[in-house]
């Protein structure tokens, strides 16, 4: 199976890191647990991420393991490309 390219937007970055150190802050060692989810997930991605279905604001969403987030994502000329990962009692991304 082809592995896809992924590429990360400022906003996921930004509120994987904030995510990670908040748990990080809440017990020690509890970040890296969230970041080594998150990882996983993306590299996930990158071998399945057609068989997520699109939702109706056109993106797709995955989930991170273990933990309440969510990856927002779409498929672009074969590319990952993902826009936010957020805690699931936010609400999600809408296109404009």
């Amino acid at each position: 199976m082809k592995r896809l390219q992924l590429e990360l937007r400022e906003e996921a970055w930004e509120e994987w890191q904030q995510a990670s150190l908040r748990y990080d802050l809440e017990r020690s060692g509890l970040g890296d647990h969230f970041d080594k989810s998150v990882i996983s997930a993306l590299e996930h991605l990158c071998s399945v991420a057609s068989h997520y279905q699109i939702r109706e604001n056109g993106f797709r969403y995955a989930p991170v393991p273990k933990f309440p987030y969510r990856i927002v994502f779409e498929l672009d000329q074969g590319v990952v490309v993902v826009y936010n990962i957020y805690h699931t009692s936010r609400r999600p991304l809408v296109r404009g």
